[in-house]
């Protein structure tokens, strides 16, 4: 990699996943024409921000404690949890 090379910062990359994952709530909330694909598209990125940014993040620092690594599991474990529940949202329809 050369030094030159700019690369966007972890926490900006998690920070953005979290926004997709606040406006994927929104969508289903709201349930707006095409909601059907915004909604999950906004997830998708959601995991790909989020839980990917955490794993190259513990992958990419040394730490010899484990702790980077152990982090990133939970992070993914709340993250598929929080899909669970959108998900549940989502079969459960509007109220």
């Amino acid at each position: 990699m050369s030094a030159s090379r700019h690369t966007v910062p972890y926490p900006a990359l998690m920070l953005l996943g979290n926004v997709a994952f606040i406006a994927s709530w929104i969508v289903i909330l709201k349930r707006p024409e095409g909601w059907q694909v915004v909604g999950p598209l906004l997830l998708a990125l959601f995991l790909a921000l989020r839980v990917g940014g955490v794993w190259r993040y513990a992958l990419d620092t040394v730490d010899p404690t484990g702790r980077m690594k152990r982090s990133a599991i939970l992070s993914t474990v709340l993250a598929a949890l929080a899909v669970g529940l959108w998900g549940y949202t989502w079969l459960s329809g509007p109220r």
